[in-house]
């Protein structure tokens, strides 16, 4: 196995449903080994939307890996193809990687980053709860200054929550919402839904933050 060092990041793209693919096609082009097409559900909370009922909207979240050499290009693709510079076509963003081996066999290990040498100002917050709490969160994200977020749909079982059904374990559906936070408003929004929700409550969820190092196109409540 041939070991590579380079700069890697997972670069994320959140789009309108049916646009995964297109994203999945023009990376093979630049070079991506591959990717990943999942469903999800964007939230925007503007009252202006709202009128016309496009707070909760099908998306397409696509992800794949890349190094530093191809992030620049990747990123020019999403504005000349998908327009993410204008308001509510999309937003793209980048979480730095530490390792990665990919389906070639080699094995990739990022560089580290120079202190402060990220200088954008925004993190990704990820949130998982009982189906159910999602509009809890978003009220509480919304009441210390999130714009909206997107959520994906899943399953998982703790300790605290095996339920059986006719002897059958089923493992309880869950709310995954993501959240693209200025780095100031971090703190505010994760205490804000810890308070609503119980967090710290045995089986109450989960939160957990991740650094991003890009974005384009994100909403910024007008």
């Amino acid at each position: 196995m041939e070991i590579i060092r380079d700069k890697l990041f997972l670069f994320c793209t959140i789009l309108d449903f049916g646009k995964g693919s297109k994203v999945l096609r023009f990376s093979r082009e630049l070079g991506a080994l591959g990717g990943t097409i999942f469903l999800g559900r964007g939230t925007v909370r503007s009252e202006l939307l709202k009128k016309f009922g496009l707070v909760d909207i099908r998306k397409e979240i696509f992800i794949t890996m890349v190094d530093d050499t191809q992030e620049d290009a990747f990123y020019d693709n999403m504005i000349r193809k998908f327009h993410l510079d204008k308001p509510h076509h999309g937003i793209a963003f980048s979480i730095p990687l530490k390792q990665c081996e990919k389906l070639n066999g080699n094995k990739y290990i990022s560089n580290p980053e120079k202190k402060g040498v990220n200088k954008v100002d925004y993190e990704a917050i990820f949130v998982i709860v009982d189906k159910g709490s999602l509009d809890d969160v978003l009220d509480a994200a919304g009441a210390a200054g999130s714009t909206g977020g997107t959520v994906i749909h899943g399953r998982g079982s703790g300790v605290q929550e095996k339920v059986r059904l006719f002897n059958i374990e089923i493992e309880p559906e869950k709310d995954i919402i993501l959240i693209l936070s200025k780095k100031e408003k971090t703190e505010p929004i994760i205490n804000s839904i810890k308070d609503r929700l119980n967090i710290e409550e045995p089986g109450a969820g989960v939160i957990f933050i991740l650094d991003v190092t890009r974005t384009l196109g994100l909403y910024q409540g007008n």
